[in-house]
């Protein structure tokens, strides 16, 4: 019986080999036995062959030119941005009538110079 460290480097061995497609007959129904024996298996096995097709299509990233790549880049960060003017003039709209509603709202009243007394009598 091997261990579970074993298991996992046989295991990954066998779908290695089954990426460079050197399996051999029984190497190859061992895998499918282990592939078949749970979903979480079978999970596992299409995740990783994924990596093989991302791999392959690193390779052909590998065709293009970095150099241009980074010149569109580059001409890309060059251009001037625009100002989200309507964005900034409603920004400044919604300060002013803040300030303009919390001073109409909040002031203090202006102090009484003229006292009444208990009879209704000002002073």
């Amino acid at each position: 019986m091997r261990s579970n460290l074993e298991s996992y480097y046989h295991r990954s061995r066998l779908i290695v080999k089954y990426w460079e497609n050197t399996l051999s007959e029984e190497e190859s129904e061992e895998l499918e036995a282990w592939i078949d024996a749970s979903e979480e298996n079978r999970l596992l096995f299409a995740e990783l062959s994924k990596e093989v097709t991302l791999k392959e299509e690193l390779k052909q990233m590998g065709k293009y030119h970095p150099q241009q790549a980074w010149k569109k880049v580059e001409a890309g960060r060059k251009e001037k941005k625009q100002v989200p003017w309507a964005g900034v003039i409603a920004t400044l709209i919604m300060l002013l009538l803040a300030i303009t509603l919390k001073w109409c709202y909040l002031r203090e009243a202006p102090p009484v110079d003229k006292k009444i007394d208990n009879r209704g009598i000002s002073r």
